[in-house]
């Protein structure tokens, strides 16, 4: 297994795997194509960068993160914001759905009130077949060095509060708790690390 950088021809791969572990999340809902561009922009700003495990061609894992959320979304809609117009059309029936994009697009106003870093975990899947392995907290380290070196020294992550795996990767792995937020309708903890304090262990 080897980790390398992401690159807008993992964007497919990365997404359907960031729908299948992450199914109940806003973007997820959003379909595979809006989900494949939304990676394809991550790989492609200067404000964002991930990581993929890779094995014998296939993509086991990946990390994203992006050192400013509100910069990465300005940057998606300049270059790609056509585009992603078109692949939300079809997906605007309902005033609920146009609310959470909406409330998407203003999360970084809202949580910059709440004295918390730019920089943030966007996310981390890996495929079932290969946890318990380590390689959640082997791509967690290779982006928080990432960070190290972009000059980075905090990083936030926002997780539902329900979601007991990722809650207990983020604790192990050096994050503190440092407050709770309604995120689509979802209660949420939000958590903190000093990139340099990553518990390797």
């Amino acid at each position: 297994m080897r980790i390398r950088d992401i690159t807008t021809q993992d964007a497919p791969a990365v997404a359907a795997l960031h729908i299948e572990g992450i199914s109940k999340g806003f973007i997820s809902s959003l379909g595979i194509d809006f989900v494949t561009a939304l990676y394809e922009a991550i790989a492609g700003s200067e404000s964002s960068f991930g990581f993929v495990a890779e094995q014998q061609g296939k993509v086991l894992g990946f990390v994203a993160f992006s050192s400013d959320l509100n910069k990465l979304y300005k940057s998606v809609i300049l270059k790609k914001g056509v585009r992603f117009a078109f692949l939300l059309a079809g997906k605007m029936f309902s005033p609920q759905r146009v609310k959470k994009v909406f409330e998407t697009l203003l999360y970084p106003a809202k949580v910059k009130k709440m004295d918390l870093p730019s920089a943030e975990l966007l996310s981390i899947v890996i495929v079932k077949e290969a946890r318990g392995k380590n390689i959640a907290t082997q791509l967690m380290q290779k982006g928080l060095e990432q960070c190290r070196k972009n000059r980075i020294d905090k990083v936030k992550v926002l997780v539902a509060t329900d979601n007991n795996a990722a809650n207990k990767l983020y604790l192990k792995s050096g994050f503190k708790l440092s407050g709770q937020i309604d995120s689509h309708g979802i209660a949420s903890n939000i958590y903190v690390i000093d990139t340099d304090h990553f518990d390797k262990d």
